[in-house]
């Protein structure tokens, strides 16, 4: 009898541990599931859905500033040739297009992240 008790004690043991690991293991598939969904799935989905209205408005812009350049050419050339109004409309865009490159690429992205002393002050670490 007493080998009996002995042999169940080790059964429970072994179902404990059974249990234990089954637990373990629906844990980690529900923290990776978890991490999944939120770091992998949802920047996905906003990045997609942002590149779509990207495109629409890119597609917006791109035809009414070849509807507004070939408006400027046509009025031009009733004061001038239609060469030279072309050749002052493209002035008139690549001078454009260098100012909003050089105040686009000029800029010096500064990151917010605290300094030293503002760490130690807030007692963030």
């Amino acid at each position: 009898m007493v080998e009996e008790e002995g042999k169940t004690e080790e059964l429970s043991v072994e179902s404990e541990l059974a249990s234990t690991l089954k637990y373990l293991d629906l844990y980690l598939r529900q923290k990776t599931d978890l991490f999944i969904q939120h770091y992998l799935l949802e920047p996905f989905g906003f990045i997609s859905k942002q590149l779509a209205v990207l495109s629409v408005l890119l597609a917006l812009l791109a035809s009414g500033t070849v509807i507004i350049v070939a408006g400027v050419i046509l009025l031009l050339s009733t004061f001038v040739p239609l060469w030279a109004s072309l050749l002052i409309v493209g002035a008139g865009v690549f001078i454009c297009a260098a100012i909003i490159a050089q105040r686009l690429f000029s800029r010096n992205f500064v990151l917010d992240t605290p300094t030293v002393d503002e760490v130690k002050e807030h007692e963030w670490a």
